[in-house]
């Protein structure tokens, strides 16, 4: 498995564990992104039940941390129950790429207006891209 893909789906499994268990929804869209990339069900369970630590992130380049930050938000998204702790948690993880923190709620403002994201993704970058000083 790629580092690059290994290091998104640690970022991803902590944020799904942070409220302290994984739904359904979450847990199915682990294995969704872990299906496509070819990892295999063992791997991905080997992931969850013994996390890393969050790397740096500072090396990715830029339109590999839009991915990061639109899958985390994604993810965040997915069970249609939001905590506080998964915002605090994007909110962070939006700074360890270099966003601004208030670039979860441009994003989360996008996802209330419309529901599937997928469908206008180039255009969400486009539109964040004021809340990354480097680019």
């Amino acid at each position: 498995m790629d580092v690059v893909l290994k290091m998104q789906l640690n970022v991803l499994i902590h944020l799904a564990m942070v409220d302290g268990e994984i739904s359904k929804e979450e847990k199915k869209t682990l294995e969704a992104i872990a299906s496509k990339h070819n990892v295999s069900p063992f791997q991905l369970e080997e992931m969850i039940q013994y996390p890393k630590p969050i790397e740096s992130l500072g090396a990715l380049s830029n339109d590999v941390k839009f991915e990061y930050l639109y899958s985390i938000v994604d993810l965040m998204n997915i069970d249609d129950e939001i905590d506080q702790r998964e915002i605090h948690f994007c909110q962070n993880m939006a700074v360890r790429l270099g966003y601004y923190k208030e670039v979860i709620d441009e994003l989360w403002s996008e996802i209330l207006e419309n529901k599937d994201l997928r469908k206008n993704k180039e255009e969400i970058k486009k539109k964040i891209q004021k809340f990354n000083p480097y680019i």
